[in-house]
């Protein structure tokens, strides 16, 4: 997990709140579903678009190794169920919908996108959001801290590889680019900052952590000061299992033996992260 503590950056999310954009691309997803779909929130911390999925009458399961992520999900009423990305204990061909929401760089992704298409039903939909290096190499994080750019583009794969692994496996791919504008009083950034409200912040020297931390401090005296930045985007859709690459269906459950990790039934372990 690139050394990064999952539960420290579940309390740090105190400091993340979902954005109303964030909200509308998990109920965008949610509504081209049939009534009652299974969907996998991959790495969906602590359930945010689960929470969605669920008021909109779909069966959401939040998938995170984190038992912080997953207990602050349990208690909003969410199901969770903590394992990785890259071994879902889960049968072949159950989720209409597997989302991944800035989560794909947790780990292999290559193991994690195997992964996905094989819980995916054949007529169903992986999603993922990520950032590439139009995003981390000009980002306001950036800016402060040039280790992130560094750490990043080693972390997450080149969305162009990823939708090249994903093409001849698929019946269709698509490709955009979404941009969210993001507005923080200056005096909400610092403590958002020092608490590692995104991950690759844990990934720095403590040096760098402070050196960028005073030059804010510097450049935005007063708290109240409003500081606008860009998230720039990939969305990489993928529909449908290729016939080449079709999984045998085995049993109707959720969760068993079919999962290549677990050799017997399971339920869910209530307890999730992005």
């Amino acid at each position: 997990m690139d050394s990064v503590d999952l539960d420290r950056l579940a309390s740090a999310y105190a400091y993340r709140p979902p954005s109303v954009s964030s909200i509308e691309r998990a109920e965008r997803a949610g509504l081209l579903l049939a009534p009652g779909a299974r969907v996998l929130d991959v790495g969906g911390g602590p359930g945010n678009h689960s929470a969605v999925w669920t008021r909109q009458g779909h069966d959401a399961v939040l998938l995170d190794p984190s038992m912080m992520m997953l207990t602050g999900a349990s208690e909003r009423g969410l199901t969770g169920v903590q394992a990785t990305a890259q071994a879902m204990p889960f049968l072949s061909r159950c989720f209409s919908l597997v989302w991944f929401h800035l989560s794909i760089h947790y780990g292999d992704w290559r193991s994690s996108v195997d992964e996905a298409l094989r819980v995916m039903t054949d007529a169903g939909r992986v999603e993922i959001w990520t950032l590439g290096s139009d995003h981390y190499e000009h980002s306001f994080l950036t800016s402060w801290f040039p280790s992130v750019a560094i750490i990043d583009a080693d972390r997450f794969p080149d969305p162009a590889v990823l939708a090249a692994y994903l093409e001849d496996r698929v019946r269709s791919i698509s490709i955009t680019h979404p941009t969210e504008t993001v507005t923080k009083t200056a005096g909400a950034w610092i403590p958002a900052i020092e608490a590692g409200f995104v991950s690759t912040l844990q990934l720095l020297s403590d040096e760098e952590r402070v050196r960028g931390i005073e030059a804010i401090r510097r450049r935005y005296p007063n708290p109240s000061e409003e500081i606008a930045y860009e998230l720039r985007f990939t969305r990489i859709v993928a529909d449908g299992a290729s016939t080449q690459h079709r999984i045998p269906r085995v049993g109707s459950r959720l969760y068993g033996a079919d999962s290549p990790q677990n050799g017997s039934p399971r339920e869910p372990r209530a307890g999730g992260r992005t």
